[in-house]
């Protein structure tokens, strides 16, 4: 099991223990609020786990290496940064689908651009946006930020190589 995990899990736990017996009111009120996310939370999360596994066997690795892999480069980094622009998913769709990429063989920069252009940038909020920051500011917040995407993407794969993961 993963030692974050289990060191969240003890710690909240720790903690609503503490809270029932100093303040058992504010427990109970974390506890029915936990329920409620849990039960709003529940069904995205089953949809994207399958969703992603479907995909996960539907993609090909080589074809995930070879537009975000090691040999795509720069090129690679931009199109998983442009990409995730047309991310339209909960974070319950999006995590598991950049963990697939990552699995199937893109760098993790690729995946950093992805995820950071979807939290920035999302085509489909554009519209919203338009009306009240108008055409310019919503052009140059675009381009910044999918610009940001695509050099966090490259210092994350930078910083990576530096700092490998321990096995």
């Amino acid at each position: 099991m993963d030692k974050t995990l289990i060191c969240l899990g003890s710690g909240t736990l720790i903690a609503y223990l503490a809270l029932t017996l100093t303040r058992p009111d504010v427990a109970a009120e974390g506890l029915e609020s936990s329920v409620e996310m849990l039960l709003q939370a529940a069904p995205w999360i089953i949809v994207s786990m399958f969703s992603a596994g479907l995909v996960s066997e539907l993609v090909d690795p080589a074809l995930i290496a070879r537009f975000f892999g090691t040999d795509s480069g720069l090129l690679g980094i931009f199109i998983a940064a442009l990409m995730g622009t047309l991310g339209t998913g909960s974070r319950w769709a999006m995590y598991p689908l950049a963990a697939g990429l990552l699995a199937a063989g893109a760098t993790p920069g690729a995946v950093f651009a992805f995820m950071t252009s979807w939290q920035l940038v999302s085509v489909t909020r554009l519209p919203a946006e338009l009306p009240f920051l108008g055409l310019r500011f919503t052009v140059y917040r675009t381009v910044i930020s999918i610009l940001m995407a695509f050099i966090g993407g490259v210092l994350f794969d930078i910083v990576w190589a530096k700092f490998p993961p321990e096995k």
